[in-house]
This record gives C-alpha cells, sequence and structure tokens, in this order.
C-alpha cells in the first residue's frame, strides 16, 4: 500500500561520506598537530635551558678575564705608586722639607690655582717639568720599568691623564695641563684617601670633558714609607672603550652574539654593537642582569633596542665591583652576553617547518585514504537508505542485494526479512482500521446519548468562546433552534448581562490554559450567616451562580484532554436551583424565628431573678412597720428596677446617652457583696456554705450595674452546678496593678468536650427551661469592655473555678486587710453550661 511522502523538506547538511572523512582527517590532524606543537614547545624550551646556561657560562668567563685585565692594570698603577722616589718626595711635602719651586712659596693656594688654570708658564713648569712629572712619564713610556712590567701600547694609549697629588688633594705633578688642580672635593680623591687609611678606588663610567671621552678611572693612595698613612693619590683617567675594547669585542659566536660590558647603573661601558656611555633602553632589565651572583635570564627585551623576549646571561666582575665607587653596594660591573631570537632559535624554527611540511603530506594520504575508505561504507549506506524509502512509500516488494561481507549485508539481509513481514502485516491493516473507525463512530454516538439524557444543560467550550456542542437539555433550557449547529457564541447560547458575562470570560481563561482558575469560583467560599439578611435577593457575586431570565443556575467548569494539534476545551455544566434556593430561604426565615424564641427565653431569666427580689420587697414593705426599714427596702426595690433596666439594655443593645461612657471607680469587693446580697434577697441558699477573702477595698473603673451583673452570672452558674448543696469560695488578689477575683465551686466540673464551647451563644448542657447558654456569653462580654478577661477552669468531677481579672486604678492604695465569713446560705438554679 503505497502512502503520500509528507515529510518537510530538511535543511542542507553534510553527508556521510563528508563526516567520515572529516572524522579520519580530524583523527590523524588533531595528534599531528599536538604533536607539532609539544615538539616546538620541547624543543624551544631545551634550545632556552642549553643557550642560558651557555651564556651564563660565557658571561662568567667574560667576567673573570675583564677582572684579570682590570687587576693587572691596578697592579701597574700601584707599582708607581710604591716608587721610593715618589714616596720620599711627597714625605718630605708633608713634613714641609721639601725643594719646592720659590714661586710655590710666595704664592697663596687661590693663586696657584688661578695661575694653573691661566696656564701660566712658570706654574706649568713647576708641575710637569718636575722630578717627579718626569718619574711619571719615565713609567709611562717604559724608560723606568723591566720589561716585564711595561704598560702595553693599547693601555698606554687609553691612558688619557695620569698624575699626582699630595695628602691635601693639591696637584704635585702631572704630564699634561689637562688635571683640575685641586682635588680634595672629589669623589674618588676622598675614596683613595680613605681618611688617611688609603684604599684602591675605581670610579664607574663618566664623559671626562678634558679628555672628551667616556673614561673609568683608578685612584691609588701613595702610603708613606711605614705603611702607616695615606701621603698622597696617584689618580689615572682611561678611555673605557679604548681600554675593555681588545677583551670584549673579540669575543663574538654567530651573526649577532657578543659580550658587552655594563656597570650597575645599566651603563654601557664596552659594546661591539652599542656605543660606550649609553644606557640600556629597557630599564626594568637592569636589575635582572645585574644581581651579584652568574646566571641568565628569560627576558622581556633583548637590551639593544629590541623589544623581543630574549635569552642573555650574566656575570658580576667580583674584584673590580668591590673596588667601584668604594664599596661594594655603591656599585659593580657585569658582563653581558646575549644572541638574537631569531638565529637564536632558527633551528627550531627550520624544524618545524619541515615537520609541517611532512604533516601536511599525511594529512593529503589521510585525505585519499579516507575518500577511498568512506565511499566503501556510505555506498551500501546509501541503499539502504534508499531500501528504507521506498518501504515507507510502502514499495515492499524491491529486493535489496549487498555484498560487502559484514555488518552491513547483515543488516540489508534484515531489511529483506522486514519487507517481507511489513507485506504480511499491512494485509489486514486495511480491515483494522475499519473496524477502530466504527468502534470510534459508536463511542461517540453512545456519548452523544448519555449527554441527551441527562437533564442537566451541558455545554462544551473552546478558549475562542465558540460552543462545539450542546446536550438535548441544554437546547430545551435555552430555547436553541433544531438547525442551530455548533460552533456557537457561548452568550448567544447564554443571555447574559455584562458583570455575568466578565466574570465567566475571566474562569475561561483559566479552564482553557489548565490553571487553577479552573474551580477557583467553587472553592474557598466564605459561610454566610443565615441570621442576616441579604442587601439583594440575589447570590452574591462571588458564588458560581447565574442569572438567566428568572431562573437561577449553579454552575461548574469542567476540563477536557485536548487532541494533539487541536486547542484545549473546557466544558460547563448548569443546574437550575431557583427552587432551591427559595427553600433555602424558608429555612433561614425559619431559623431567624427559632433564634428570636431562644433569646426571649433569656431575656426572661436574667429578669427573674431582680424580679423576685422586687416582689419580695414589696410584700416585706406591706407588713413593716418600721419607716427606716420600709425606705431601705424602697431603695433596694430601686436597685433591682435599675438592674432590670441595665438587662434589658444589654439585650437590646440600647445604652442611655447619659451613661454611655460614664464609667466611675468601683468596689470590686463591694460590689462582689452587693451580688450577694442580691441573690439572698430572689432566693433562699440554706444549704450553701461561702468562704470569702478579699485583699481590701480594690477599685476599678467600670459601669456598677454591668459589673454587678457579670458578677451575679458567675454566681448563679456556680450555685446552680452545686444544686443547691456545696461550698461556694469567692476572693481577691492584687498582682502588678491587676485584680483578680476567684469564684470556685464544688460541683461536678465541665466535660472536656463541651470545656471550649462555653462562651458560645445559647450553647448548654442543661435540659429544657433549665438554662439559656447567655450567662457567661454575656459576663465575659461585660469583663471584656472593661480590658479584663475572663477565664474558666474546670476538670470533671473536681469543681468549677472562675478567674475575672481587671486594671485597677493607677495610683490608688488598696486599704489592706482580708475579711472572711462562713454561713450557710441557699440559692436558687439559674442557668448554667
Amino acid at each position: 500500500m503505497e502512502r503520500p511522502n509528507t515529510a518537510a523538506p530538511r535543511p542542507s547538511r553534510w553527508g556521510l561520506k563528508t563526516k567520515l572523512m572529516l572524522s579520519m582527517l580530524l583523527v590523524g590532524v588533531v595528534p599531528l598537530v599536538m604533536g607539532l606543537g609539544m615538539a616546538f614547545w620541547r624543543g624551544s624550551e631545551e634550545i632556552r635551558d642549553v643557550s642560558g646556561e651557555s651564556f651564563k657560562a660565557l658571561a662568567t668567563e667574560a667576567a673573570r678575564k675583564i677582572d684579570l685585565v682590570v687587576a693587572e692594570e691596578v697592579a701597574r698603577t700601584a707599582r708607581i705608586a710604591n716608587d721610593p722616589t715618589l714616596v720620599r718626595e711627597l714625605e718630605k711635602r708633608r713634613d714641609g722639607s721639601s725643594t719646592l719651586p720659590p714661586m710655590l712659596h710666595t704664592l697663596t693656594e687661590a693663586d696657584q690655582i688661578a695661575r694653573w688654570a691661566a696656564h701660566d708658564p712658570a706654574m706649568v713648569k713647576a708641575v710637569t717639568d718636575s722630578p717627579l712629572a718626569g718619574l711619571l712619564r719615565e713609567y709611562y713610556s717604559g724608560a723606568h720599568s723591566e720589561p716585564d712590567h711595561l704598560l702595553p701600547q693599547v693601555m698606554r694609549s687609553a691612558t688619557k691623564m695620569l698624575f699626582l697629588t699630595d695628602a691635601h688633594g693639591t696637584l704635585v705633578a702631572a704630564m699634561t695641563t689637562q688635571p683640575e688642580y685641586r682635588h680634595g672635593e672629589t669623589d674618588w680623591w676622598q675614596g683613595a684617601f680613605n681618611n688617611g687609611a688609603g684604599k684602591l678606588y675605581i670610579e664607574d663610567v663618566y664623559f671626562d670633558t678634558q679628555a672628551d671621552t667616556y673614561a673609568f678611572t683608578i685612584s691609588i693612595p701613595v702610603m708613606d714609607s711605614l705603611r702607616y698613612e695615606t701621603i698622597g693619590v696617584l689618580h689615572r683617567v682611561i678611555d673605557a672603550k679604548e681600554f675593555f675594547s681588545p677583551s670584549t669585542h673579540v669575543i663574538r659566536f654567530g651573526k649577532t652574539g657578543h659580550v658587552m660590558l655594563i656597570d650597575s647603573r645599566g651603563i654601557v661601558i664596552s659594546c661591539p654593537i652599542l656605543p660606550t656611555g649609553l644606557s640600556i633602553s629597557d630599564k626594568s632589565l637592569i636589575p635582572l642582569i645585574t644581581p651579584m651572583a652568574p646566571g641568565w635570564v628569560h627576558a622581556p627585551s633583548d637590551g639593544h633596542g629590541g623589544n623581543s623576549r630574549s635569552i642573555i646571561g650574566f656575570a658580576p666582575l667580583p674584584e673590580t665591583s668591590r673596588a667601584t665607587n668604594g664599596v661594594l653596594e655603591k656599585g659593580s660591573w657585569h658582563t653581558f652576553v646575549w644572541q638574537s631570537s631569531d638565529e637564536l632559535f632558527a633551528p627550531i624554527g627550520h624544524l618545524f617547518t619541515w615537520m609541517t611540511i611532512f604533516g601536511g603530506v599525511g594529512i593529503v594520504l589521510l585525505g585519499s585514504l579516507g575518500y577511498v575508505a568512506a565511499s566503501r561504507i556510505v555506498t551500501p549506506v546509501r541503499q539502504l537508505q534508499q531500501a528504507a524509502r521506498l518501504i515507507g512509500r510502502g514499495e515492499l516488494h524491491v529486493p535489496l542485494h549487498i555484498r560487502t561481507g559484514d555488518e552491513l549485508e547483515d543488516l540489508a539481509e534484515e531489511f529483506t526479512r522486514m519487507n517481507t513481514q511489513l507485506e504480511a502485516a499491512f494485509a489486514g491493516l486495511t480491515d483494522q482500521v475499519t473496524l477502530k473507525t466504527q468502534e470510534v463512530d459508536y463511542l461517540r454516538q453512545s456519548t452523544d446519548q448519555i449527554l441527551d439524557a441527562v437533564p442537566t444543560p451541558i455545554v462544551l467550550i473552546d478558549a475562542r468562546e465558540s460552543v462545539h456542542y450542546v446536550n438535548q437539555a441544554a437546547r430545551e433550557t435555552f430555547h436553541l433552534a433544531s438547525d442551530a449547529a455548533p460552533p456557537l457564541s457561548l452568550f448567544n447560547v447564554l443571555p447574559l448581562d455584562a458583570s455575568s458575562q466578565i466574570k465567566l470570560r475571566r474562569e475561561l481563561s483559566g479552564t482553557a490554559a489548565d490553571t487553577p482558575e479552573l474551580t477557583a469560583s467553587t472553592r474557598n467560599v466564605a459561610p454566610r450567616d443565615p441570621l442576616v439578611q441579604s442587601a439583594s435577593g440575589h447570590a452574591p457575586s462571588n458564588r458560581p451562580e447565574l442569572q438567566i431570565g428568572t431562573r437561577t443556575y449553579h454552575y461548574q467548569w469542567f476540563r477536557l484532554p485536548s487532541r494533539p494539534g487541536e486547542e484545549p476545551q473546557g466544558g460547563l455544566v448548569l443546574r437550575d436551583i431557583t427552587d432551591d434556593s427559595r427553600m433555602q430561604d424558608q429555612l433561614i426565615q425559619a431559623e431567624k424565628s427559632g433564634s428570636l424564641g431562644v433569646l426571649t427565653a433569656g431575656i426572661g431569666h436574667e429578669l427573674n431573678n431582680p424580679l423576685f427580689g422586687i416582689l419580695g420587697l414589696g410584700e416585706a414593705i406591706q407588713d413593716e412597720t418600721d419607716l427606716a426599714r420600709a425606705r431601705l427596702h424602697a431603695r433596694d426595690i430601686v436597685a433591682q428596677g435599675r438592674r432590670m433596666a441595665a438587662i434589658i439594655r444589654d439585650f437590646t443593645g440600647i445604652t442611655a446617652r447619659e451613661t454611655s461612657d460614664q464609667r466611675i471607680p468601683v468596689c470590686v469587693e463591694t460590689t462582689i457583696e452587693q451580688a450577694l446580697a442580691a441573690m439572698q434577697i430572689a432566693d433562699d441558699m440554706p444549704r450553701l456554705t461561702i468562704h470569702k477573702t478579699f485583699a481590701g477595698k480594690t477599685m476599678v473603673l467600670a459601669l456598677p450595674d454591668q459589673l454587678r451583673q457579670a458578677v451575679i452570672n458567675l454566681l448563679m452558674n456556680a450555685v446552680q452546678a452545686m444544686k443547691g448543696t456545696g461550698t461556694l469560695t469567692i476572693a481577691t488578689t492584687l498582682t502588678d496593678q491587676l485584680v483578680t477575683t476567684r469564684i470556685a465551686d464544688t460541683g461536678p466540673g465541665i466535660a472536656p468536650q463541651h470545656l471550649a464551647r462555653i462562651f458560645d451563644p445559647f450553647f448548654t448542657t442543661k435540659g429544657q427551661g433549665e438554662g439559656s447558654g447567655l450567662g457567661l456569653t454575656v459576663a465575659r462580654r461585660i469583663i471584656r469592655k472593661f480590658g479584663g478577661e475572663l477565664r474558666i477552669e474546670s476538670r470533671e468531677g473536681e469543681g468549677t473555678t472562675c478567674l475575672v481579672t481587671l486594671p485597677i486604678i493607677r495610683n490608688q492604695s488598696p486599704e489592706e486587710g482580708t475579711c472572711t465569713a462562713s454561713s450557710p446560705r441557699s440559692e436558687p438554679q439559674p442557668s448554667r453550661p
């Protein structure tokens, strides 16, 4: 059976052959690239380490040789300073016995300096033609030296000045007129003189204006014959480049490798490339190459103006550095060995080039082999793909022939077997589809018949407010035409007002979106007090009810599972509750009537006790002959009448204007006594024992009648609980500006299941006519009105205790004292829960 090809066109993608070739290339290229990279990195590291150590050794050897050259020149200069003739002459000048030229005796030191600066012939002759000057020339020319101690020609030409000063720094002898006449304030003279102790002093490279060149100096102290003190200084100015070039310029390796000599400031002393006196351009390089130990560094620059990283070897001149500027800390000289990085790393670059060439050849071979292998793999796979496409179109009779001798051939055989099985399976598939279609139609018709048999209107709606189904009850209820076929508009089916439409739309959006709003209208509905008259005859807006015409409907949403590719749908079930609502209103009215009867009974109960008192007092007045006692009974009658008025005011909610807010100080103990007296007048309590323990006269702010009524209600509950026999205990105590009144009886107590409901209005455990359940409720309301609290403590079989707590009037000092009374009394049985 052939099926149409409905698959969407696929975007362009890489084929299996391309992926296989790329995979093979990646498998070969990645290790190759990583190997080349690691080889290049490791080779660079090895070359750097080997070159660094070689540069370090070369710098150390060059430093040692230059140190020997400087030491030899210092030794030659020291032989001149130790000449006996020179020492004797300077000792005579120190002792004042020298035969100086006559003019030097008559001239002051300032005149001598001025004449020397002016090149006065006599002054020049006295310094340059003296015996000491001749001695210096002899040493310089070699006439006065042994053959082994002759100054080499290079050293003689490098020496720009050679002169002698006395112990005061005054010029004594010189070969030329270039030196200054006074040197006592110069660093080199003070360093060599060393406060008379004498010390070798080598000065750092500087530009000498007299010699017009960059030079360094060697200053040797001349000691006396006893080697005790310094009597003069022999100073030698040497051209740095001319002196050191024979030692540094000859050390060359490769095209750019060479040795240079620098001081601790980075000033070039001798270099085949850089001129003497030039400072190294990269100042950050100086501390790296001038430590006092040999080494090498992979520096960020080459020190010759380039910014490429370079390997530099270095080593200090230890002996020369100790004499430079007098101490080692003030200056040091270092050899500097460098070679261009391009030249240094050229071998590894060549190696990398050849490795890259061979790697490229390998990649080409890998690509060729990958193409051949991919072709052999992809060709049968494409045949399998074509076979699968034919199966998808229902062409199951095309055989598949692949002969590769591997898993692909096994897969082709499985395809062939699958074709055979599918062809057999598809033979009966058409009949099964027809059967399933008939079953679906049957189920749909059955569902429609069931829904039509339901007497409640049912509507199925989608998210666009379109009605897709209505059952027979809905058609009849909402008077839909028989030819009205879905889809229909929801509000054409349900004629609702604007507010009901808005409400239904909001709930429908929650239904369609499958949110918790689906049943929000049917949950968390607050119960309505049946005694409270509704503002209108309609149902509250938050109840799931709709007003359609003159009928009221209760509705409920339900969600339907959506089919793939279709929008979600919801259902609405409506039930006519018009008759039920009318019946409920009748029941509520009947409940109100019953509640009013109970309320009337409670009022009669509360008025009964003071009425008995009034009747008793009236009978007593009739037989009373004593006018004073008759007046006392009359006042009691008035008090009982006011008490009845207060009871009626409390039950009806009417409060006289003159007493609404007129709270006055009231004595708690007096109120208790008055309540007991009222009960004794109204009732006979011969079998009760009363114990009273009072803290004194405790004053609280309250309305006397209401507070007395609350106490009477509590006493009545206690007396009635004991059924006329038992002990009644009344006590007051003071704690932290509060007065606590304790009323305890010896009755049967209250059951635990009833204790939580004793303050509910009209709750009572007594029989019909014995109590209305309002006594404790009224008492608690009155006590809370005055800022207090009423608590009931009771255990079944152990009696009941009422605790009344009221705030006392602050800054009031109650009269301390205790009054106790015990007398048998009898009480009637008032209402008790």
